[in-house]
């Protein structure tokens, strides 16, 4: 996706009233993708402003916009953002959102990687000893 691509789409969201986009991810063991993608006509300055409570994609609000609309923002947000952040994909994995705001696109990423933590403990005697109890 290009800068124009990109540029496009936001501004073709911000006529279309959106003023921020929300997207969810998770990812674990050698994957991960993009979960969810919602949007906001609430007014958002910042990032942060985009609220927990978006409506989804598929509202008609965006019907004017086709899946390609959803895919573009789906995959600039893999390939382009989360792609070059902390690993959220291997191992235990780990899962976030990624706030837009529309039509300036300014965003903010909330990623959380998860840490398996061990324990170690040592336990010694004797074989004879044991036996005898």
């Amino acid at each position: 996706m290009t800068e124009s691509d990109i540029t496009s789409l936001l501004l073709k969201l911000a006529d279309l009233g959106v003023t921020g986009i929300k997207v969810t991810y998770e990812g674990g063991g050698d994957s991960g993708a993009v979960e969810w993608i919602g949007y906001t006509t609430k007014p958002c300055e910042t990032p942060t402003d985009v609220e927990d409570i978006v409506d989804a994609w598929s509202h008609p609000v965006l019907s004017e916009l086709d899946q390609a609309a959803h895919a573009l923002i789906e995959g600039f947000a893999e390939n382009t953002l989360l792609d070059n952040i902390e690993d959220w994909w291997n191992n235990e994995g780990g899962y976030g959102e990624l706030s837009i705001c529309v039509p300036s696109g300014e965003y903010m990423i909330n990623n959380n990687v998860r840490i398996t933590h061990s324990e170690s403990y040592l336990h010694d005697g004797n074989l004879i000893n044991k036996s005898l109890e």
